[in-house]
């Protein structure tokens, strides 16, 4: 009587791929992983052993250097499997990273040293794109996966979405340029099938969404290892040998797709946006040093590679090793619960070790770079004088401010003059309680190249300036700021250029915010709607030289209703120092905030109410932009409350608009006319300190004409993290120029991120977006 049923249930099928999920590093650190790597994957190897129609799907490139370095027989017997074509190599990254935080160049060089080791020690060329658990995707993804070869991506994790359900499970996703990939969403990828009605009820479901009858099944423990079990696979061979139940197979994921796409995938719906998470928002603000050291460490690795690539046409050496060892601790530390924060606090021990690696590195291939190039210049000699070569990393000629640092303990007066013998504007400032050092007026720096100047010691001329400054503002040729003398926040910017007013409000409004979150405590944003208040304690000026002013604004807080027994009940528990800076030349409103955080369960965001207003505003992403509401008037848009960006994110209503530029921040949320940067959060777990201590934030205000395009925003966001680098030099005879560009790009809406040479040859690799 069953028979017919049983019929129909076999016209089902459920494709089981064993796979262990694996966190580099989360409630654990990095040295236990490598063990719990090493017994998954001799477990995973002694079941192939026993039941030789067993597979085994495994992503990370790290993962595997471990085994070779520590485990070299484990790493051999993996390099059979995947040679008999039962071990299955995805991902085509180092880690399973955050998929949103890392720069564009981190993702070319995750998918660069991964497809590349993988390749070269097992013979795997990946195909499949694999990051199940990471908190959203970037749109661009799709795009740097087909330019890897990577034509498939599988990922799970847009099931935790808190409000809207994603409405599909096979599907392509298409990136702006129109690459694509084609996407599987499993319903879990840790199973233990111990709930076998609930898998058919997924694959009902699957069926439902996608019209297949196939399913993979994506099965083993996950998060600290463990992977597939013997009790697993005598759970499947039961469920195998009964009448009523879907065709059972054991498979690779790439056996399950190309299955998948053997079918008519022409009407298969096409998804033209980022992955959304609609949870974990949190992450993009979480543990800021780790976010610090990140964007640092990338600016660090690109620079030193282009100037490495070109100190070599005078001698210099390259050394590929030294820079891929700095460039795989980057990306380690990309890993999904690294750089969200969303790890124990001994991780962030273990990662600002790397990172510390990683500067000693790259600094030291930068400098001596640097100096190889600086040796080919011709530097007359010039009494009292010395030459100054101030280096461009970026594909443009820039007008910025230079830094030189000026030896310690040194009070000798400087003055600065170009090739020409001109007098540049500058201004000596102190770095520090020892050291100081000098600002100066750097103008048409080359692209890519350098410029030199040479330091005098000699009292600097005062000419006149356009900066002005006073108590309560501050002006240059391009702005007029006002600050209200009662709160301390920014009351008015006025661009001179055109006398529009960019501020409908109290800008720069440092906001301390109740931050609650109901589960998940460092992943989750959880506002209440309260708002604490801080307490002004000064204004004051700071500096008024001719090519800076400061206003310094001074403020505490201590949480309402909380009295302390030392050393006075309202002694404060937090510090804020807020400057806000207008520079000769540079059309921004630069601030920097220094916080002293000891708080728990709040939230800091900086706000500007602006006098422009879109529908939706644009956001920086890696290599590429997006445009997301202001006015959420969908469940999806509602559902943005905090976004991700890069460097920067603009808001422009045709003829006008204003961009917010950061260092080292990424979350944003924009909401009608009110810009706003997250700036810290104070979780309690897993990291009871996450966040506390002193920090020093930096951010910009660029008000301009015309939209984000027309304005170069992605230039001035790559500026204000890339500055200019001033190199003391030596007087000598060169061949070289005064001033060269050795490389630049045209038309100007290109974006040079990488000169390097390449990994098995003397060529050179440039890329530009």
């Amino acid at each position: 009587a069953l028979k017919p049923i049983g019929t129909f249930a076999k016209s089902f099928t459920l494709h089981f791929d064993a796979n262990a999920h694996i966190d580099a590093a989360w409630l654990w650190r990095e040295k236990e992983t490598i063990e719990v790597c090493h017994n998954t994957f001799n477990s995973v190897l002694n079941m192939m052993e026993a039941r030789p129609d067993f597979t085994y799907t495994q992503s990370a490139g790290a993962y595997y250097d471990w085994m070779e370095r520590y485990y070299p027989d484990v790493f051999s017997r993996i390099q059979q499997r995947v040679k008999d074509g039962r071990w299955e190599v995805v991902g085509g990254m180092w880690v399973e990273p955050d998929c949103n935080l890392p720069s564009g160049e981190s993702w070319m060089r995750h998918l660069l040293y991964s497809t590349r080791y993988f390749l070269k020690k097992l013979g795997a060329k990946v195909k499949i794109g694999w990051n199940p658990d990471s908190f959203g995707y970037n749109w661009n993804m799709p795009q740097f996966y087909s330019n890897a070869g990577i034509d498939a991506f599988v990922t799970q994790k847009m099931g935790w979405s808190e409000g809207n359900i994603f409405p599909y499970h096979a599907f392509w996703w298409e990136a702006p340029d129109g690459s694509r990939v084609l996407c599987y969403f499993p319903f879990d990828y840790v199973n233990t099938i111990d709930e076998p009605f609930r898998t058919v009820d997924q694959l009902r479901q699957f069926e439902a969404n996608t019209g297949f009858r196939k399913m993979l099944i994506l099965f083993g423990v996950g998060d600290h290892g463990g992977g597939p079990s013997n009790e697993m696979l005598d759970r499947i061979d039961h469920l195998k040998s009964l009448d009523v139940f879907p065709t059972i197979e054991y498979g690779t994921a790439a056996a399950y797709l190309d299955w998948l796409r053997q079918n008519n995938l022409s009407d298969l719906p096409v998804w033209k946006d980022e992955l959304y998470l609609e949870y974990h928002q949190g992450t993009y603000t979480t543990q800021a040093k780790m976010k610090e050291w990140n964007r640092r460490s990338e600016v660090l690795m690109t620079n030193a590679e282009k100037f490495s690539s070109i100190s070599t046409i005078f001698g210099g050496t390259y050394n590929r090793n030294d820079l891929e060892e700095a460039w795989r601790n980057v990306l380690f530390n990309q890993f999904h619960d690294l750089l969200p924060g969303s790890g124990i606090r001994e991780n962030y021990i273990d990662a600002a070790e790397k990172y510390k690696a990683v500067e000693a590195i790259g600094s030291f291939e930068l400098r001596k770079a640097l100096n190889q190039i600086a040796k080919q210049i011709n530097s007359p000699s010039v009494r009292n004088g010395a030459p100054v070569v101030v280096f461009n990393s970026l594909g443009w000629e820039r007008n910025d401010i230079g830094v030189l640092q000026l030896p310690e303990g040194d009070n000798t007066e400087y003055a600065l003059y170009d090739a020409a013998g001109k007098e540049v504007s500058s201004q000596v400032v102190p770095k520090g309680k020892y050291s100081r050092e000098m600002l100066f007026e750097a103008d048409h720096v080359p692209a890519c190249g350098y410029k030199v100047f040479t330091l005098r010691k000699q009292k600097p001329s005062t000419g006149a300036s356009a900066l002005t400054s006073s108590r309560t503002a501050l002006e240059n040729e391009y702005f007029r700021v006002t600050i209200d003398p009662d709160s301390g926040w920014v009351r008015s910017i006025v661009d001179k250029r055109n006398g529009k007013e960019v501020l409908k409000g109290y800008g720069g409004e440092v906001q301390l915010l109740e931050d609650r979150p109901k589960a998940w405590d460092a992943w989750n944003i959880g506002l209440t709607g309260v708002k604490f208040p801080t307490r002004l304690r000064k204004i004051e000026v700071a500096e008024s030289g001719p090519l800076r002013a400061t206003l310094r604004v001074v403020r505490d807080y201590l949480k309402p209703g909380v009295k302390k027994d030392l050393p006075t009940p309202d002694y404060p528990s937090s510090f804020f120092t807020q400057d806000i800076m207008l520079y000769k030349g540079v059309d921004r409103v630069d601030f920097k905030s220094d916080v002293d955080w000891w708080e728990e369960k709040t939230m800091i965001k900086v706000a500007f109410p602006v006098t422009v207003q879109d529908t939706a505003a644009t956001y920086e992403i890696p290599f590429g932009t997006i445009r997301r509401s202001t006015e959420m008037r969908t469940r999806w848009d509602s559902a943005k409350v905090e976004v991700a960006a890069q460097r920067w994110a603009d808001l422009s209503q045709g003829e006008y608009g204003v961009s917010l530029l950061n260092k080292s921040k990424y979350g944003y949320d924009i909401k009608g006319s009110v810009m706003r940067l997250s700036l810290l959060r104070s979780p309690s777990w897993p990291d009871p300190t996450a966040d506390r201590g002193k920090h020093s934030i930096e951010y910009s205000l660029y008000p301009h004409q015309g939209t984000w395009k027309e304005a170069k925003t992605v230039r001035r966001g790559y500026e204000f993290n890339n500055p200019l680098i001033a190199v003391m030099g030596e007087s000598h005879k060169g061949k070289l120029p005064a001033s060269k560009s050795f490389f630049s790009l045209s038309p100007p809406n290109l974006i040079l991120t990488t000169v390097k040479k390449a990994e098995d040859s003397e060529a050179w690799i440039v890329q530009w977006y």
